[in-house]
């Protein structure tokens, strides 16, 4: 009954950050980590899209295309599971980045994906308020929240493997039983 086939990713990193490699990365692949240690059994395949790599933004008539090439990143996330995303906070929001990809998604076309906000800051009241801008866009496009946003504060990120395992412990069951559909 799934149109899903074996190469496809149960789960998707998504990262917003401009720059390849970054923290915001470190941070998104350690909630990933810490879930799927909680969650049990290993996905199908989980697929990260760096959006500094894939995302090309212009400002002109022509359009702008990323530098990397590969899988369609909107079927990934489309088909997706889990969907992690993960952002700095740019003047108290998510990154353009972030906005630009999204904005390619209809209404409720994330509809049974099961997603989980993250965003970094420097501040405590930026982190929440891209963390919850995130929440409340993925919402929009469909995707099921369970839990709330991880906001993550610059300062923290020398302990991301700690901040994950204390946010999964705390959510993994609320997401599993989404991710299941029970409610």
């Amino acid at each position: 009954m799934s149109d899903r086939s074996p190469s496809t990713p149960d789960l998707v990193v998504l990262v917003g950050n401009p720059r390849a490699g970054s923290r915001t990365r470190g941070i998104a692949e350690a909630v990933t980590v810490a879930l799927l240690d909680r969650l049990g059994g290993p996905p199908n395949a989980v697929q990260v899209l760096e959006l500094a790599e894939i995302v090309g933004v212009s400002f002109g008539p022509e359009p702008a295309y990323g530098a990397k090439a590969g899988p369609d990143p909107f079927a990934a996330v489309r088909s997706a599971r889990l969907l992690v995303v993960a952002t700095p906070t740019y003047k108290g929001s998510y990154t353009g980045l972030v906005k630009v990809f999204l904005d390619q998604f209809g209404h409720r076309e994330l509809a049974g994906v099961v997603a989980m906000p993250i965003a970094v800051a420097a501040s405590p009241s930026h982190a929440d308020a891209a963390a919850s801008a995130l929440r409340d866009v993925l919402v929009e496009l469909g995707a099921q929240v369970p839990a709330p946003p991880l906001a993550v504060l610059e300062s923290q990120l020398a302990d991301v493997y700690e901040i994950a395992a204390q946010w999964a412990d705390q959510h993994s069951t609320a997401i599993s039983a989404q991710r299941t559909g029970v409610t």
